[in-house]
């Protein structure tokens, strides 16, 4: 399935102080995909490191479901296609 997110776009989404939701968090069996998660930094490849717990986790590219983050008092959601 392709994606309608780029890595520029999790870059702003950690800018601007958003979330994602994941399908899977690579060792932590527990995730929620409703669970929004704090993203701290994204490669270049679009995975991103998250924190949970006080422990980092990583979510690879392919997991993530879709990001959202406020601009200018309006709401931006990027979903999979």
């Amino acid at each position: 399935m392709k994606k309608n997110i780029t890595v520029n776009d999790l870059i702003e989404c950690i800018r601007k102080g958003g979330v994602i939701y994941a399908s899977v968090i690579k060792n932590y069996p527990d995730n929620d995909e409703d669970q929004p998660l704090q993203p701290l930094s994204v490669d270049d490849y679009g995975n991103v490191t998250v924190s949970i717990d006080g422990s980092d986790y990583e979510v690879e590219f392919n997991n993530i479901d879709r990001i959202e983050w406020q601009s200018n008092h309006d709401r931006k959601k990027i979903n999979i296609i």
